[in-house]
């Protein structure tokens, strides 16, 4: 059993190329995680990573933000820093088409929300450009747990 939801959602990034190269957008199937989804944000990289835009937010990542931000672009965020850890783990994933497991500071609503661990995984498009990005969230609430 794996020891966290990131640790598996790295060995699905594996399992569908991310050992030699970045995964395609076409190689992730929702429906191979399907544990996982609760906890997925999934974003569109715009201009090569000058903006993203959120997709899917699966419903526990939903529940510890200010408002649900499906659809809206990251740049639109006032509590985003446009040189913070956010977006700066963003652009690296994309430079590099590598994992980045590098866990940020949790700015939100709840007071007892812990963010226990967190990945930001590329996937190319045809090009072999990074043109998506999922990120798995392994949270804690001390309401809850």
């Amino acid at each position: 059993m794996m020891s966290s939801k990131v640790d598996e959602a790295l060995a699905y990034w594996d399992r569908i190329g991310g050992t030699t190269r970045t995964p395609a957008r076409a190689e992730f199937d929702p429906c191979d995680i399907p544990h996982l989804l609760p906890h997925v944000i999934f974003m569109s990289v715009i201009d090569g990573g000058r903006d993203f835009r959120f997709r899917v937010i699966g419903e526990v990542a939903r529940s510890f933000f200010f408002q649900n931000y499906t659809g809206h672009l990251i740049g639109e965020l006032p509590h985003v820093d446009p040189d913070g850890p956010i977006l700066k783990n963003l652009r690296e994933a994309i430079r590099t088409g590598r994992p980045v497991r590098r866990p940020v500071e949790y700015v939100g609503p709840l007071k007892n929300f812990r963010k226990l661990d967190e990945v930001v995984l590329p996937l190319s498009g045809e090009s072999g450009a990074v043109t998506h990005l999922l990120t798995i969230l392994d949270l804690a609430d001390d309401r809850i747990f």
